[in-house]
C-alpha cells in the first residue's frame, strides 16, 4: 500500500476506533475502511528454501498430529465493533431515538404556551336580524341611508359607518351601534350639524378575522334602562346580516 492509501487507512481507523468515533454515520466511510484492512492483511506465499530431510519414522509420528491440527478451524478476524449485528441495531435505535426526541421538542416549543379560552361559555339566547320599524335618522352615530337596523327588548342595533367608542380607527370593515331606543330622536327632531345625546352607546367593528362584537353591562349605573334579560351582561357579535345574542347570567 502507498502512502496516500496508508494516511487514509489510519484516518479512517481513527474515526473508527478513536475516542471521538464518528464513521458509524458514513456508510461509505465504513465500506472503505472494511476494503483497505481486507488489502492490508498479508498473504502467505510459500518458501522457496528446501526443507531438511524428515527421518519416515518422524513423519508417521507426526502425521496424527497435522491431521489433528487440520482439523482445527481458523478464526476470522472480528469485524470492527460498528460493523457488528448488534452495534448496528443499537445505533438504528439511538438514531430512531434522537430524531423522536427532537420532533418532539419542536412539538413542545409550538404549543408550550397557556391556551386562552375564546369564549367564556356564555349562552346564546337569540339570533336578531333585520327589519326593525324604528326610524333612525340619517348620520345618527354614524348611519347611513339603507343601512341594517335591528331590535331587542328595547334597544335599536344599526350597522354604521364607525363604531362607537372602538377604537379601530380606519382598520375597521364592519360596525355597528346600539342605543336605548327610547332614546332615539326623530328624524324631524335631529340636527346633524349640532345634536347632543343623552344617553349610553355600545358599538364595535370587525378588523380581519374579528368580529364585530358590543358587550353591554345589564347591572350597575351603565345599565340600559330596558326589558332586558336577567343576568350580568349581554353581548351582540355582528355575523353577516345576523347579529347573535349572548347572555352571561352571572
Amino acid at each position: 500500500m502507498g502512502r496516500p492509501v496508508d494516511e487514509e487507512l489510519s484516518t479512517l481507523r481513527a474515526r473508527a476506533y478513536g475516542p471521538a468515533a464518528d464513521i458509524h454515520l458514513d456508510p461509505a466511510a465504513q465500506q472503505r475502511l472494511a476494503e483497505l484492512e481486507d488489502a492490508a492483511r498479508p498473504v502467505p506465499h510459500e518458501a522457496d528454501v528446501e526443507e531438511p530431510a524428515v527421518d519416515p519414522r518422524e513423519e508417521e509420528d507426526a502425521a496424527p498430529t497435522a491431521t489433528a491440527a487440520s482439523a482445527v478451524p481458523v478464526a476470522e478476524p472480528s469485524p470492527p465493533f460498528w460493523r457488528r449485528p448488534r452495534m448496528r441495531r443499537a445505533l438504528w435505535i439511538a438514531s430512531v431515538l434522537a430524531a423522536a426526541s427532537l420532533a418532539a421538542g419542536v412539538t413542545y416549543a409550538a404549543v408550550a404556551f397557556a391556551p386562552v379560552p375564546t369564549s367564556d361559555g356564555a349562552a346564546q339566547i337569540e339570533t336578531l336580524t333585520p327589519g326593525a320599524p324604528v326610524q333612525i335618522p340619517d348620520g345618527f352615530f354614524g348611519l347611513v341611508e339603507g343601512a341594517p337596523v335591528y331590535e331587542y327588548r328595547g334597544l335599536t342595533l344599526f350597522v354604521s359607518s364607525y363604531g362607537f367608542g372602538s377604537g379601530t380607527g380606519g382598520a375597521s370593515e364592519h360596525c355597528f351601534n346600539a342605543v336605548e331606543t327610547a332614546l332615539i330622536p326623530s328624524p324631524d327632531e335631529f340636527n346633524p350639524e349640532s345634536w347632543g345625546f343623552d344617553g349610553n352607546v355600545w358599538g364595535g367593528c370587525s378588523v380581519g378575522a374579528f368580529r364585530a362584537t358590543a358587550v353591554i353591562p345589564l347591572r350597575g349605573p351603565g345599565a340600559p334602562d330596558a326589558d332586558l334579560p336577567e343576568g350580568r351582561a349581554l353581548q351582540f357579535v355582528l355575523d353577516g346580516d345576523r347579529i347573535g345574542v349572548f347572555l352571561d347570567r352571572g
